[in-house]
């Protein structure tokens, strides 16, 4: 049985969306958490919400910074960067470093590495990358578990939904296109049970879903439209806008490099014709209970926006 009390349990990417859903349902567990960040501003937010966890700043990139954030390290979640253009080196830099920490004689026992469902998809960029680390994962020897999010439903801006008197929502690609949804609730917890139990999921690759059925992103503001009791619009950008303030956003507001600015035009291409579908079967077999569907989150998120209002 993993010893929680003493191991120290490290998390990639801490300040983002499937990190920060992660992290509440560890800290009652696990005392020793060390949460990797990029940036001084993000490591000054990690410190502020989590004072007990002890806070790295790393470039994964560097394989130096792998191996001393790696140092004593039991286990770790690895969400590497979105559309950073050597994505894949950068999981075969930190698969190395876990290699060579397990090696030394240390305590590493378990990667949980969160990649993208249907890695396989080779004409979306930021999907294949993954399926590289994906394969150097399996082969390294390392006890790993792999999991698969589909498209993340906290992408929707409920909050500015909300307070807009005629509510819009700006689609980058065309809104009619069948999509599979998963909530960041039910990656952090799936992703919390697997590193809690541990053994019991090594070697295993899940797929994260949601939504029992594909929704279009019409849809899908049609469900937010009944929650709000106002009709959210939606409409679809053009191609150049999309990929610019997207990518750019992404990137912390700087100009992106030409090779992010073709991921994310390749995606966006993807997503208009094909969109993007799973089953949450797999999922729903995790939790032991029924996934998060669209309206019980949008009416759960609701309730939060209102309540940290009144507070």
């Amino acid at each position: 049985m993993p010893d929680h009390q003493n191991e120290i349990i490290l998390i990639t990417c801490a300040s983002g969306k499937q990190s920060s859903a992660l992290i509440p349902h560890l800290i009652p567990h696990y005392p020793h958490l060390r949460l990797q960040c990029h940036s001084s501003p993000s490591a000054a937010t990690l410190s502020e919400n989590y004072p007990k966890a002890e806070i790295v700043q790393a470039d994964l990139a560097n394989k130096d910074d792998c191996t001393r954030i790696l140092k004593n390290v039991t286990a770790a979640f690895l969400v590497l960067p979105p559309f950073h253009p050597h994505e894949s080196q950068l999981g075969i830099n930190f698969i190395d470093a876990c290699n060579a920490q397990e090696d030394a004689g240390g305590p590493f026992q378990h990667l949980v590495y969160s990649s993208v469902i249907h890695p396989i998809l080779r004409k979306l960029l930021n999907h294949d990358v993954k399926r590289y680390v994906e394969e150097y994962l399996i082969e390294s020897g390392l006890d790993y578990t792999i999991l698969q999010p589909t498209h993340i439903m906290e992408m929707l801006p409920l909050a500015k939904l909300l307070k807009d008197e005629k509510p819009m929502y700006p689609c980058n690609w065309n809104p009619a296109t069948k999509f599979s949804f998963v909530t960041t609730k039910d990656i952090g917890q799936a992703a919390a049970k697997v590193l809690m139990q541990r053994d019991a999921h090594f070697a295993a690759t899940y797929q994260l879903v949601s939504t029992p059925k594909p929704l279009s992103y019409v849809e899908a503001c049609g469900i937010v439209s009944k929650v709000l009791g106002k009709e959210v619009q939606v409409q679809q950008k053009s191609f150049e806008d999309a990929v610019e303030n997207t990518i750019k956003m992404i990137n912390g507001g700087k100009e992106p490099p030409k090779q992010m600015k073709e991921i994310g035009a390749r995606m966006f291409l993807y997503y208009n014709e094909r969109g993007l579908v799973g089953n949450c079967n797999v999922l729903k077999w995790l939790l032991e209970r029924e996934t998060t569907g669209c309206e019980e989150w949008v009416r759960t998120r609701v309730g939060e926006i209102e309540k940290s209002k009144a507070s």
